[in-house]
């Protein structure tokens, strides 16, 4: 496994979509003793995110899925390098990377540093329910270093990349950390100058 920045793995934190969240800590209604990590909610409305204030759910819900800026910024990055043909939140691979290339069995994660809880911005715990949203944070870690784990035992090669990283100030650095992850053996080690 590769991380993009000097933290432990013990770090490293949530870059399973949201949903997943919300399905482990959805109950169904029709079967109270369902199984968590098989149940499919049947609206959002239908999801427990415990105790919080109805702004807080709704900020939660509206969370994409998908397509984030820092991942639309790090495919934008993948295409200018010239790297094409990997898949996007992808399903069959545990965690479901952000990028895949399937074939060459690597995947990329971008983390963003709140939720994910980047070590390096220090990003603080909501005042309001610190005991929901720290024992939140917790299982987000233990759910994303499993997720390496089970990427790893199958042989894959795994990036985690922060937020903040693909912000422009450290773009140059995060395009080098990337080339050199993707690269084919018969790439320069550096990326071409553009």
């Amino acid at each position: 496994m590769l991380v993009a920045s000097p933290v432990p793995v013990a770090a490293l934190a949530c870059f399973a979509p949201l949903q997943s969240i919300m399905v482990a800590m959805y109950a169904s209604e029709d079967n109270p003793q369902s199984d968590f990590a098989t149940s499919k909610p049947a609206s959002k409305e239908r999801y427990n995110f415990g105790v919080v204030s109805t702004a807080t759910r709704k900020s939660m819900q509206s969370n994409k899925r998908r397509d984030t800026k820092p991942e639309v910024k790090l495919r934008q990055l993948l295409r200018r390098m010239g790297y094409t043909g990997y898949r996007t939140d992808w399903a069959k691979a545990p965690g479901r990377p952000d990028v895949a290339f399937p074939g060459r069995k690597l995947a990329i994660f971008v983390m963003g540093c709140f939720w994910h809880r980047c070590p390096q911005c220090h990003m603080a715990v909501p005042k309001k329910n610190v005991d929901y949203w720290e024992a939140k944070f917790a299982r987000n870690i233990e759910r994303d270093q499993q997720n390496l784990r089970d990427l790893e035992a199958m042989g894959w090669k795994v990036l985690v990349l922060w937020e903040h990283q693909l912000k422009p100030k450290q773009l140059p650095e995060t395009e080098r950390i990337v080339w050199r992850f993707v690269r084919r053996p018969h790439d320069p080690l550096d990326p071409p100058d553009r």
